[in-house]
């Protein structure tokens, strides 16, 4: 579902439904979603990418029930504004691409960091 490069707007991006369970691909960057966006996705999802909005956190806890299934999470070019450990709580353990770049995240690494054993793009 590619959805880029609009004027959507709003806190929350949830396709639980039924009628998007074969879903595997969201692209909504380059929006105007704003906010802590709340982004619940089905359990086959893969790819998700929420860059150039004005999201300001976005909580990886929320993803289930994608949590096992998520390999890429793009966030970059957003205004999140918070703690590094609050980022990294929850991160789905199957990411291979997490992209937060650009935005407002500080503080530093908890430690112990946390395990990704599958993770290739770290930015």
């Amino acid at each position: 579902l590619d959805l880029a490069d609009n004027k959507l707007r709003g806190k929350t991006i949830d396709l639980r439904s039924s009628s998007a369970h074969n879903l595997v691909h969201i692209d909504v960057s380059n929006n105007e979603f704003g906010g802590c966006v709340d982004m619940t996705f089905t359990s086959g999802m893969l790819y998700a990418n929420a860059s150039y909005n004005k999201l300001t956190c976005a909580s990886f806890k929320r993803f289930n029930p994608a949590y096992e299934t998520l390999r890429v999470v793009d966030l970059s070019n957003n205004q999140i504004n918070r703690d590094v450990s609050e980022v990294f709580h929850n991160i789905p353990p199957n990411l291979e691409q997490l992209i937060l770049s650009h935005n407002n995240i500080r503080g530093s690494f908890p430690s112990p960091l946390p395990t990704f054993d599958d993770m290739r793009h770290f930015n």
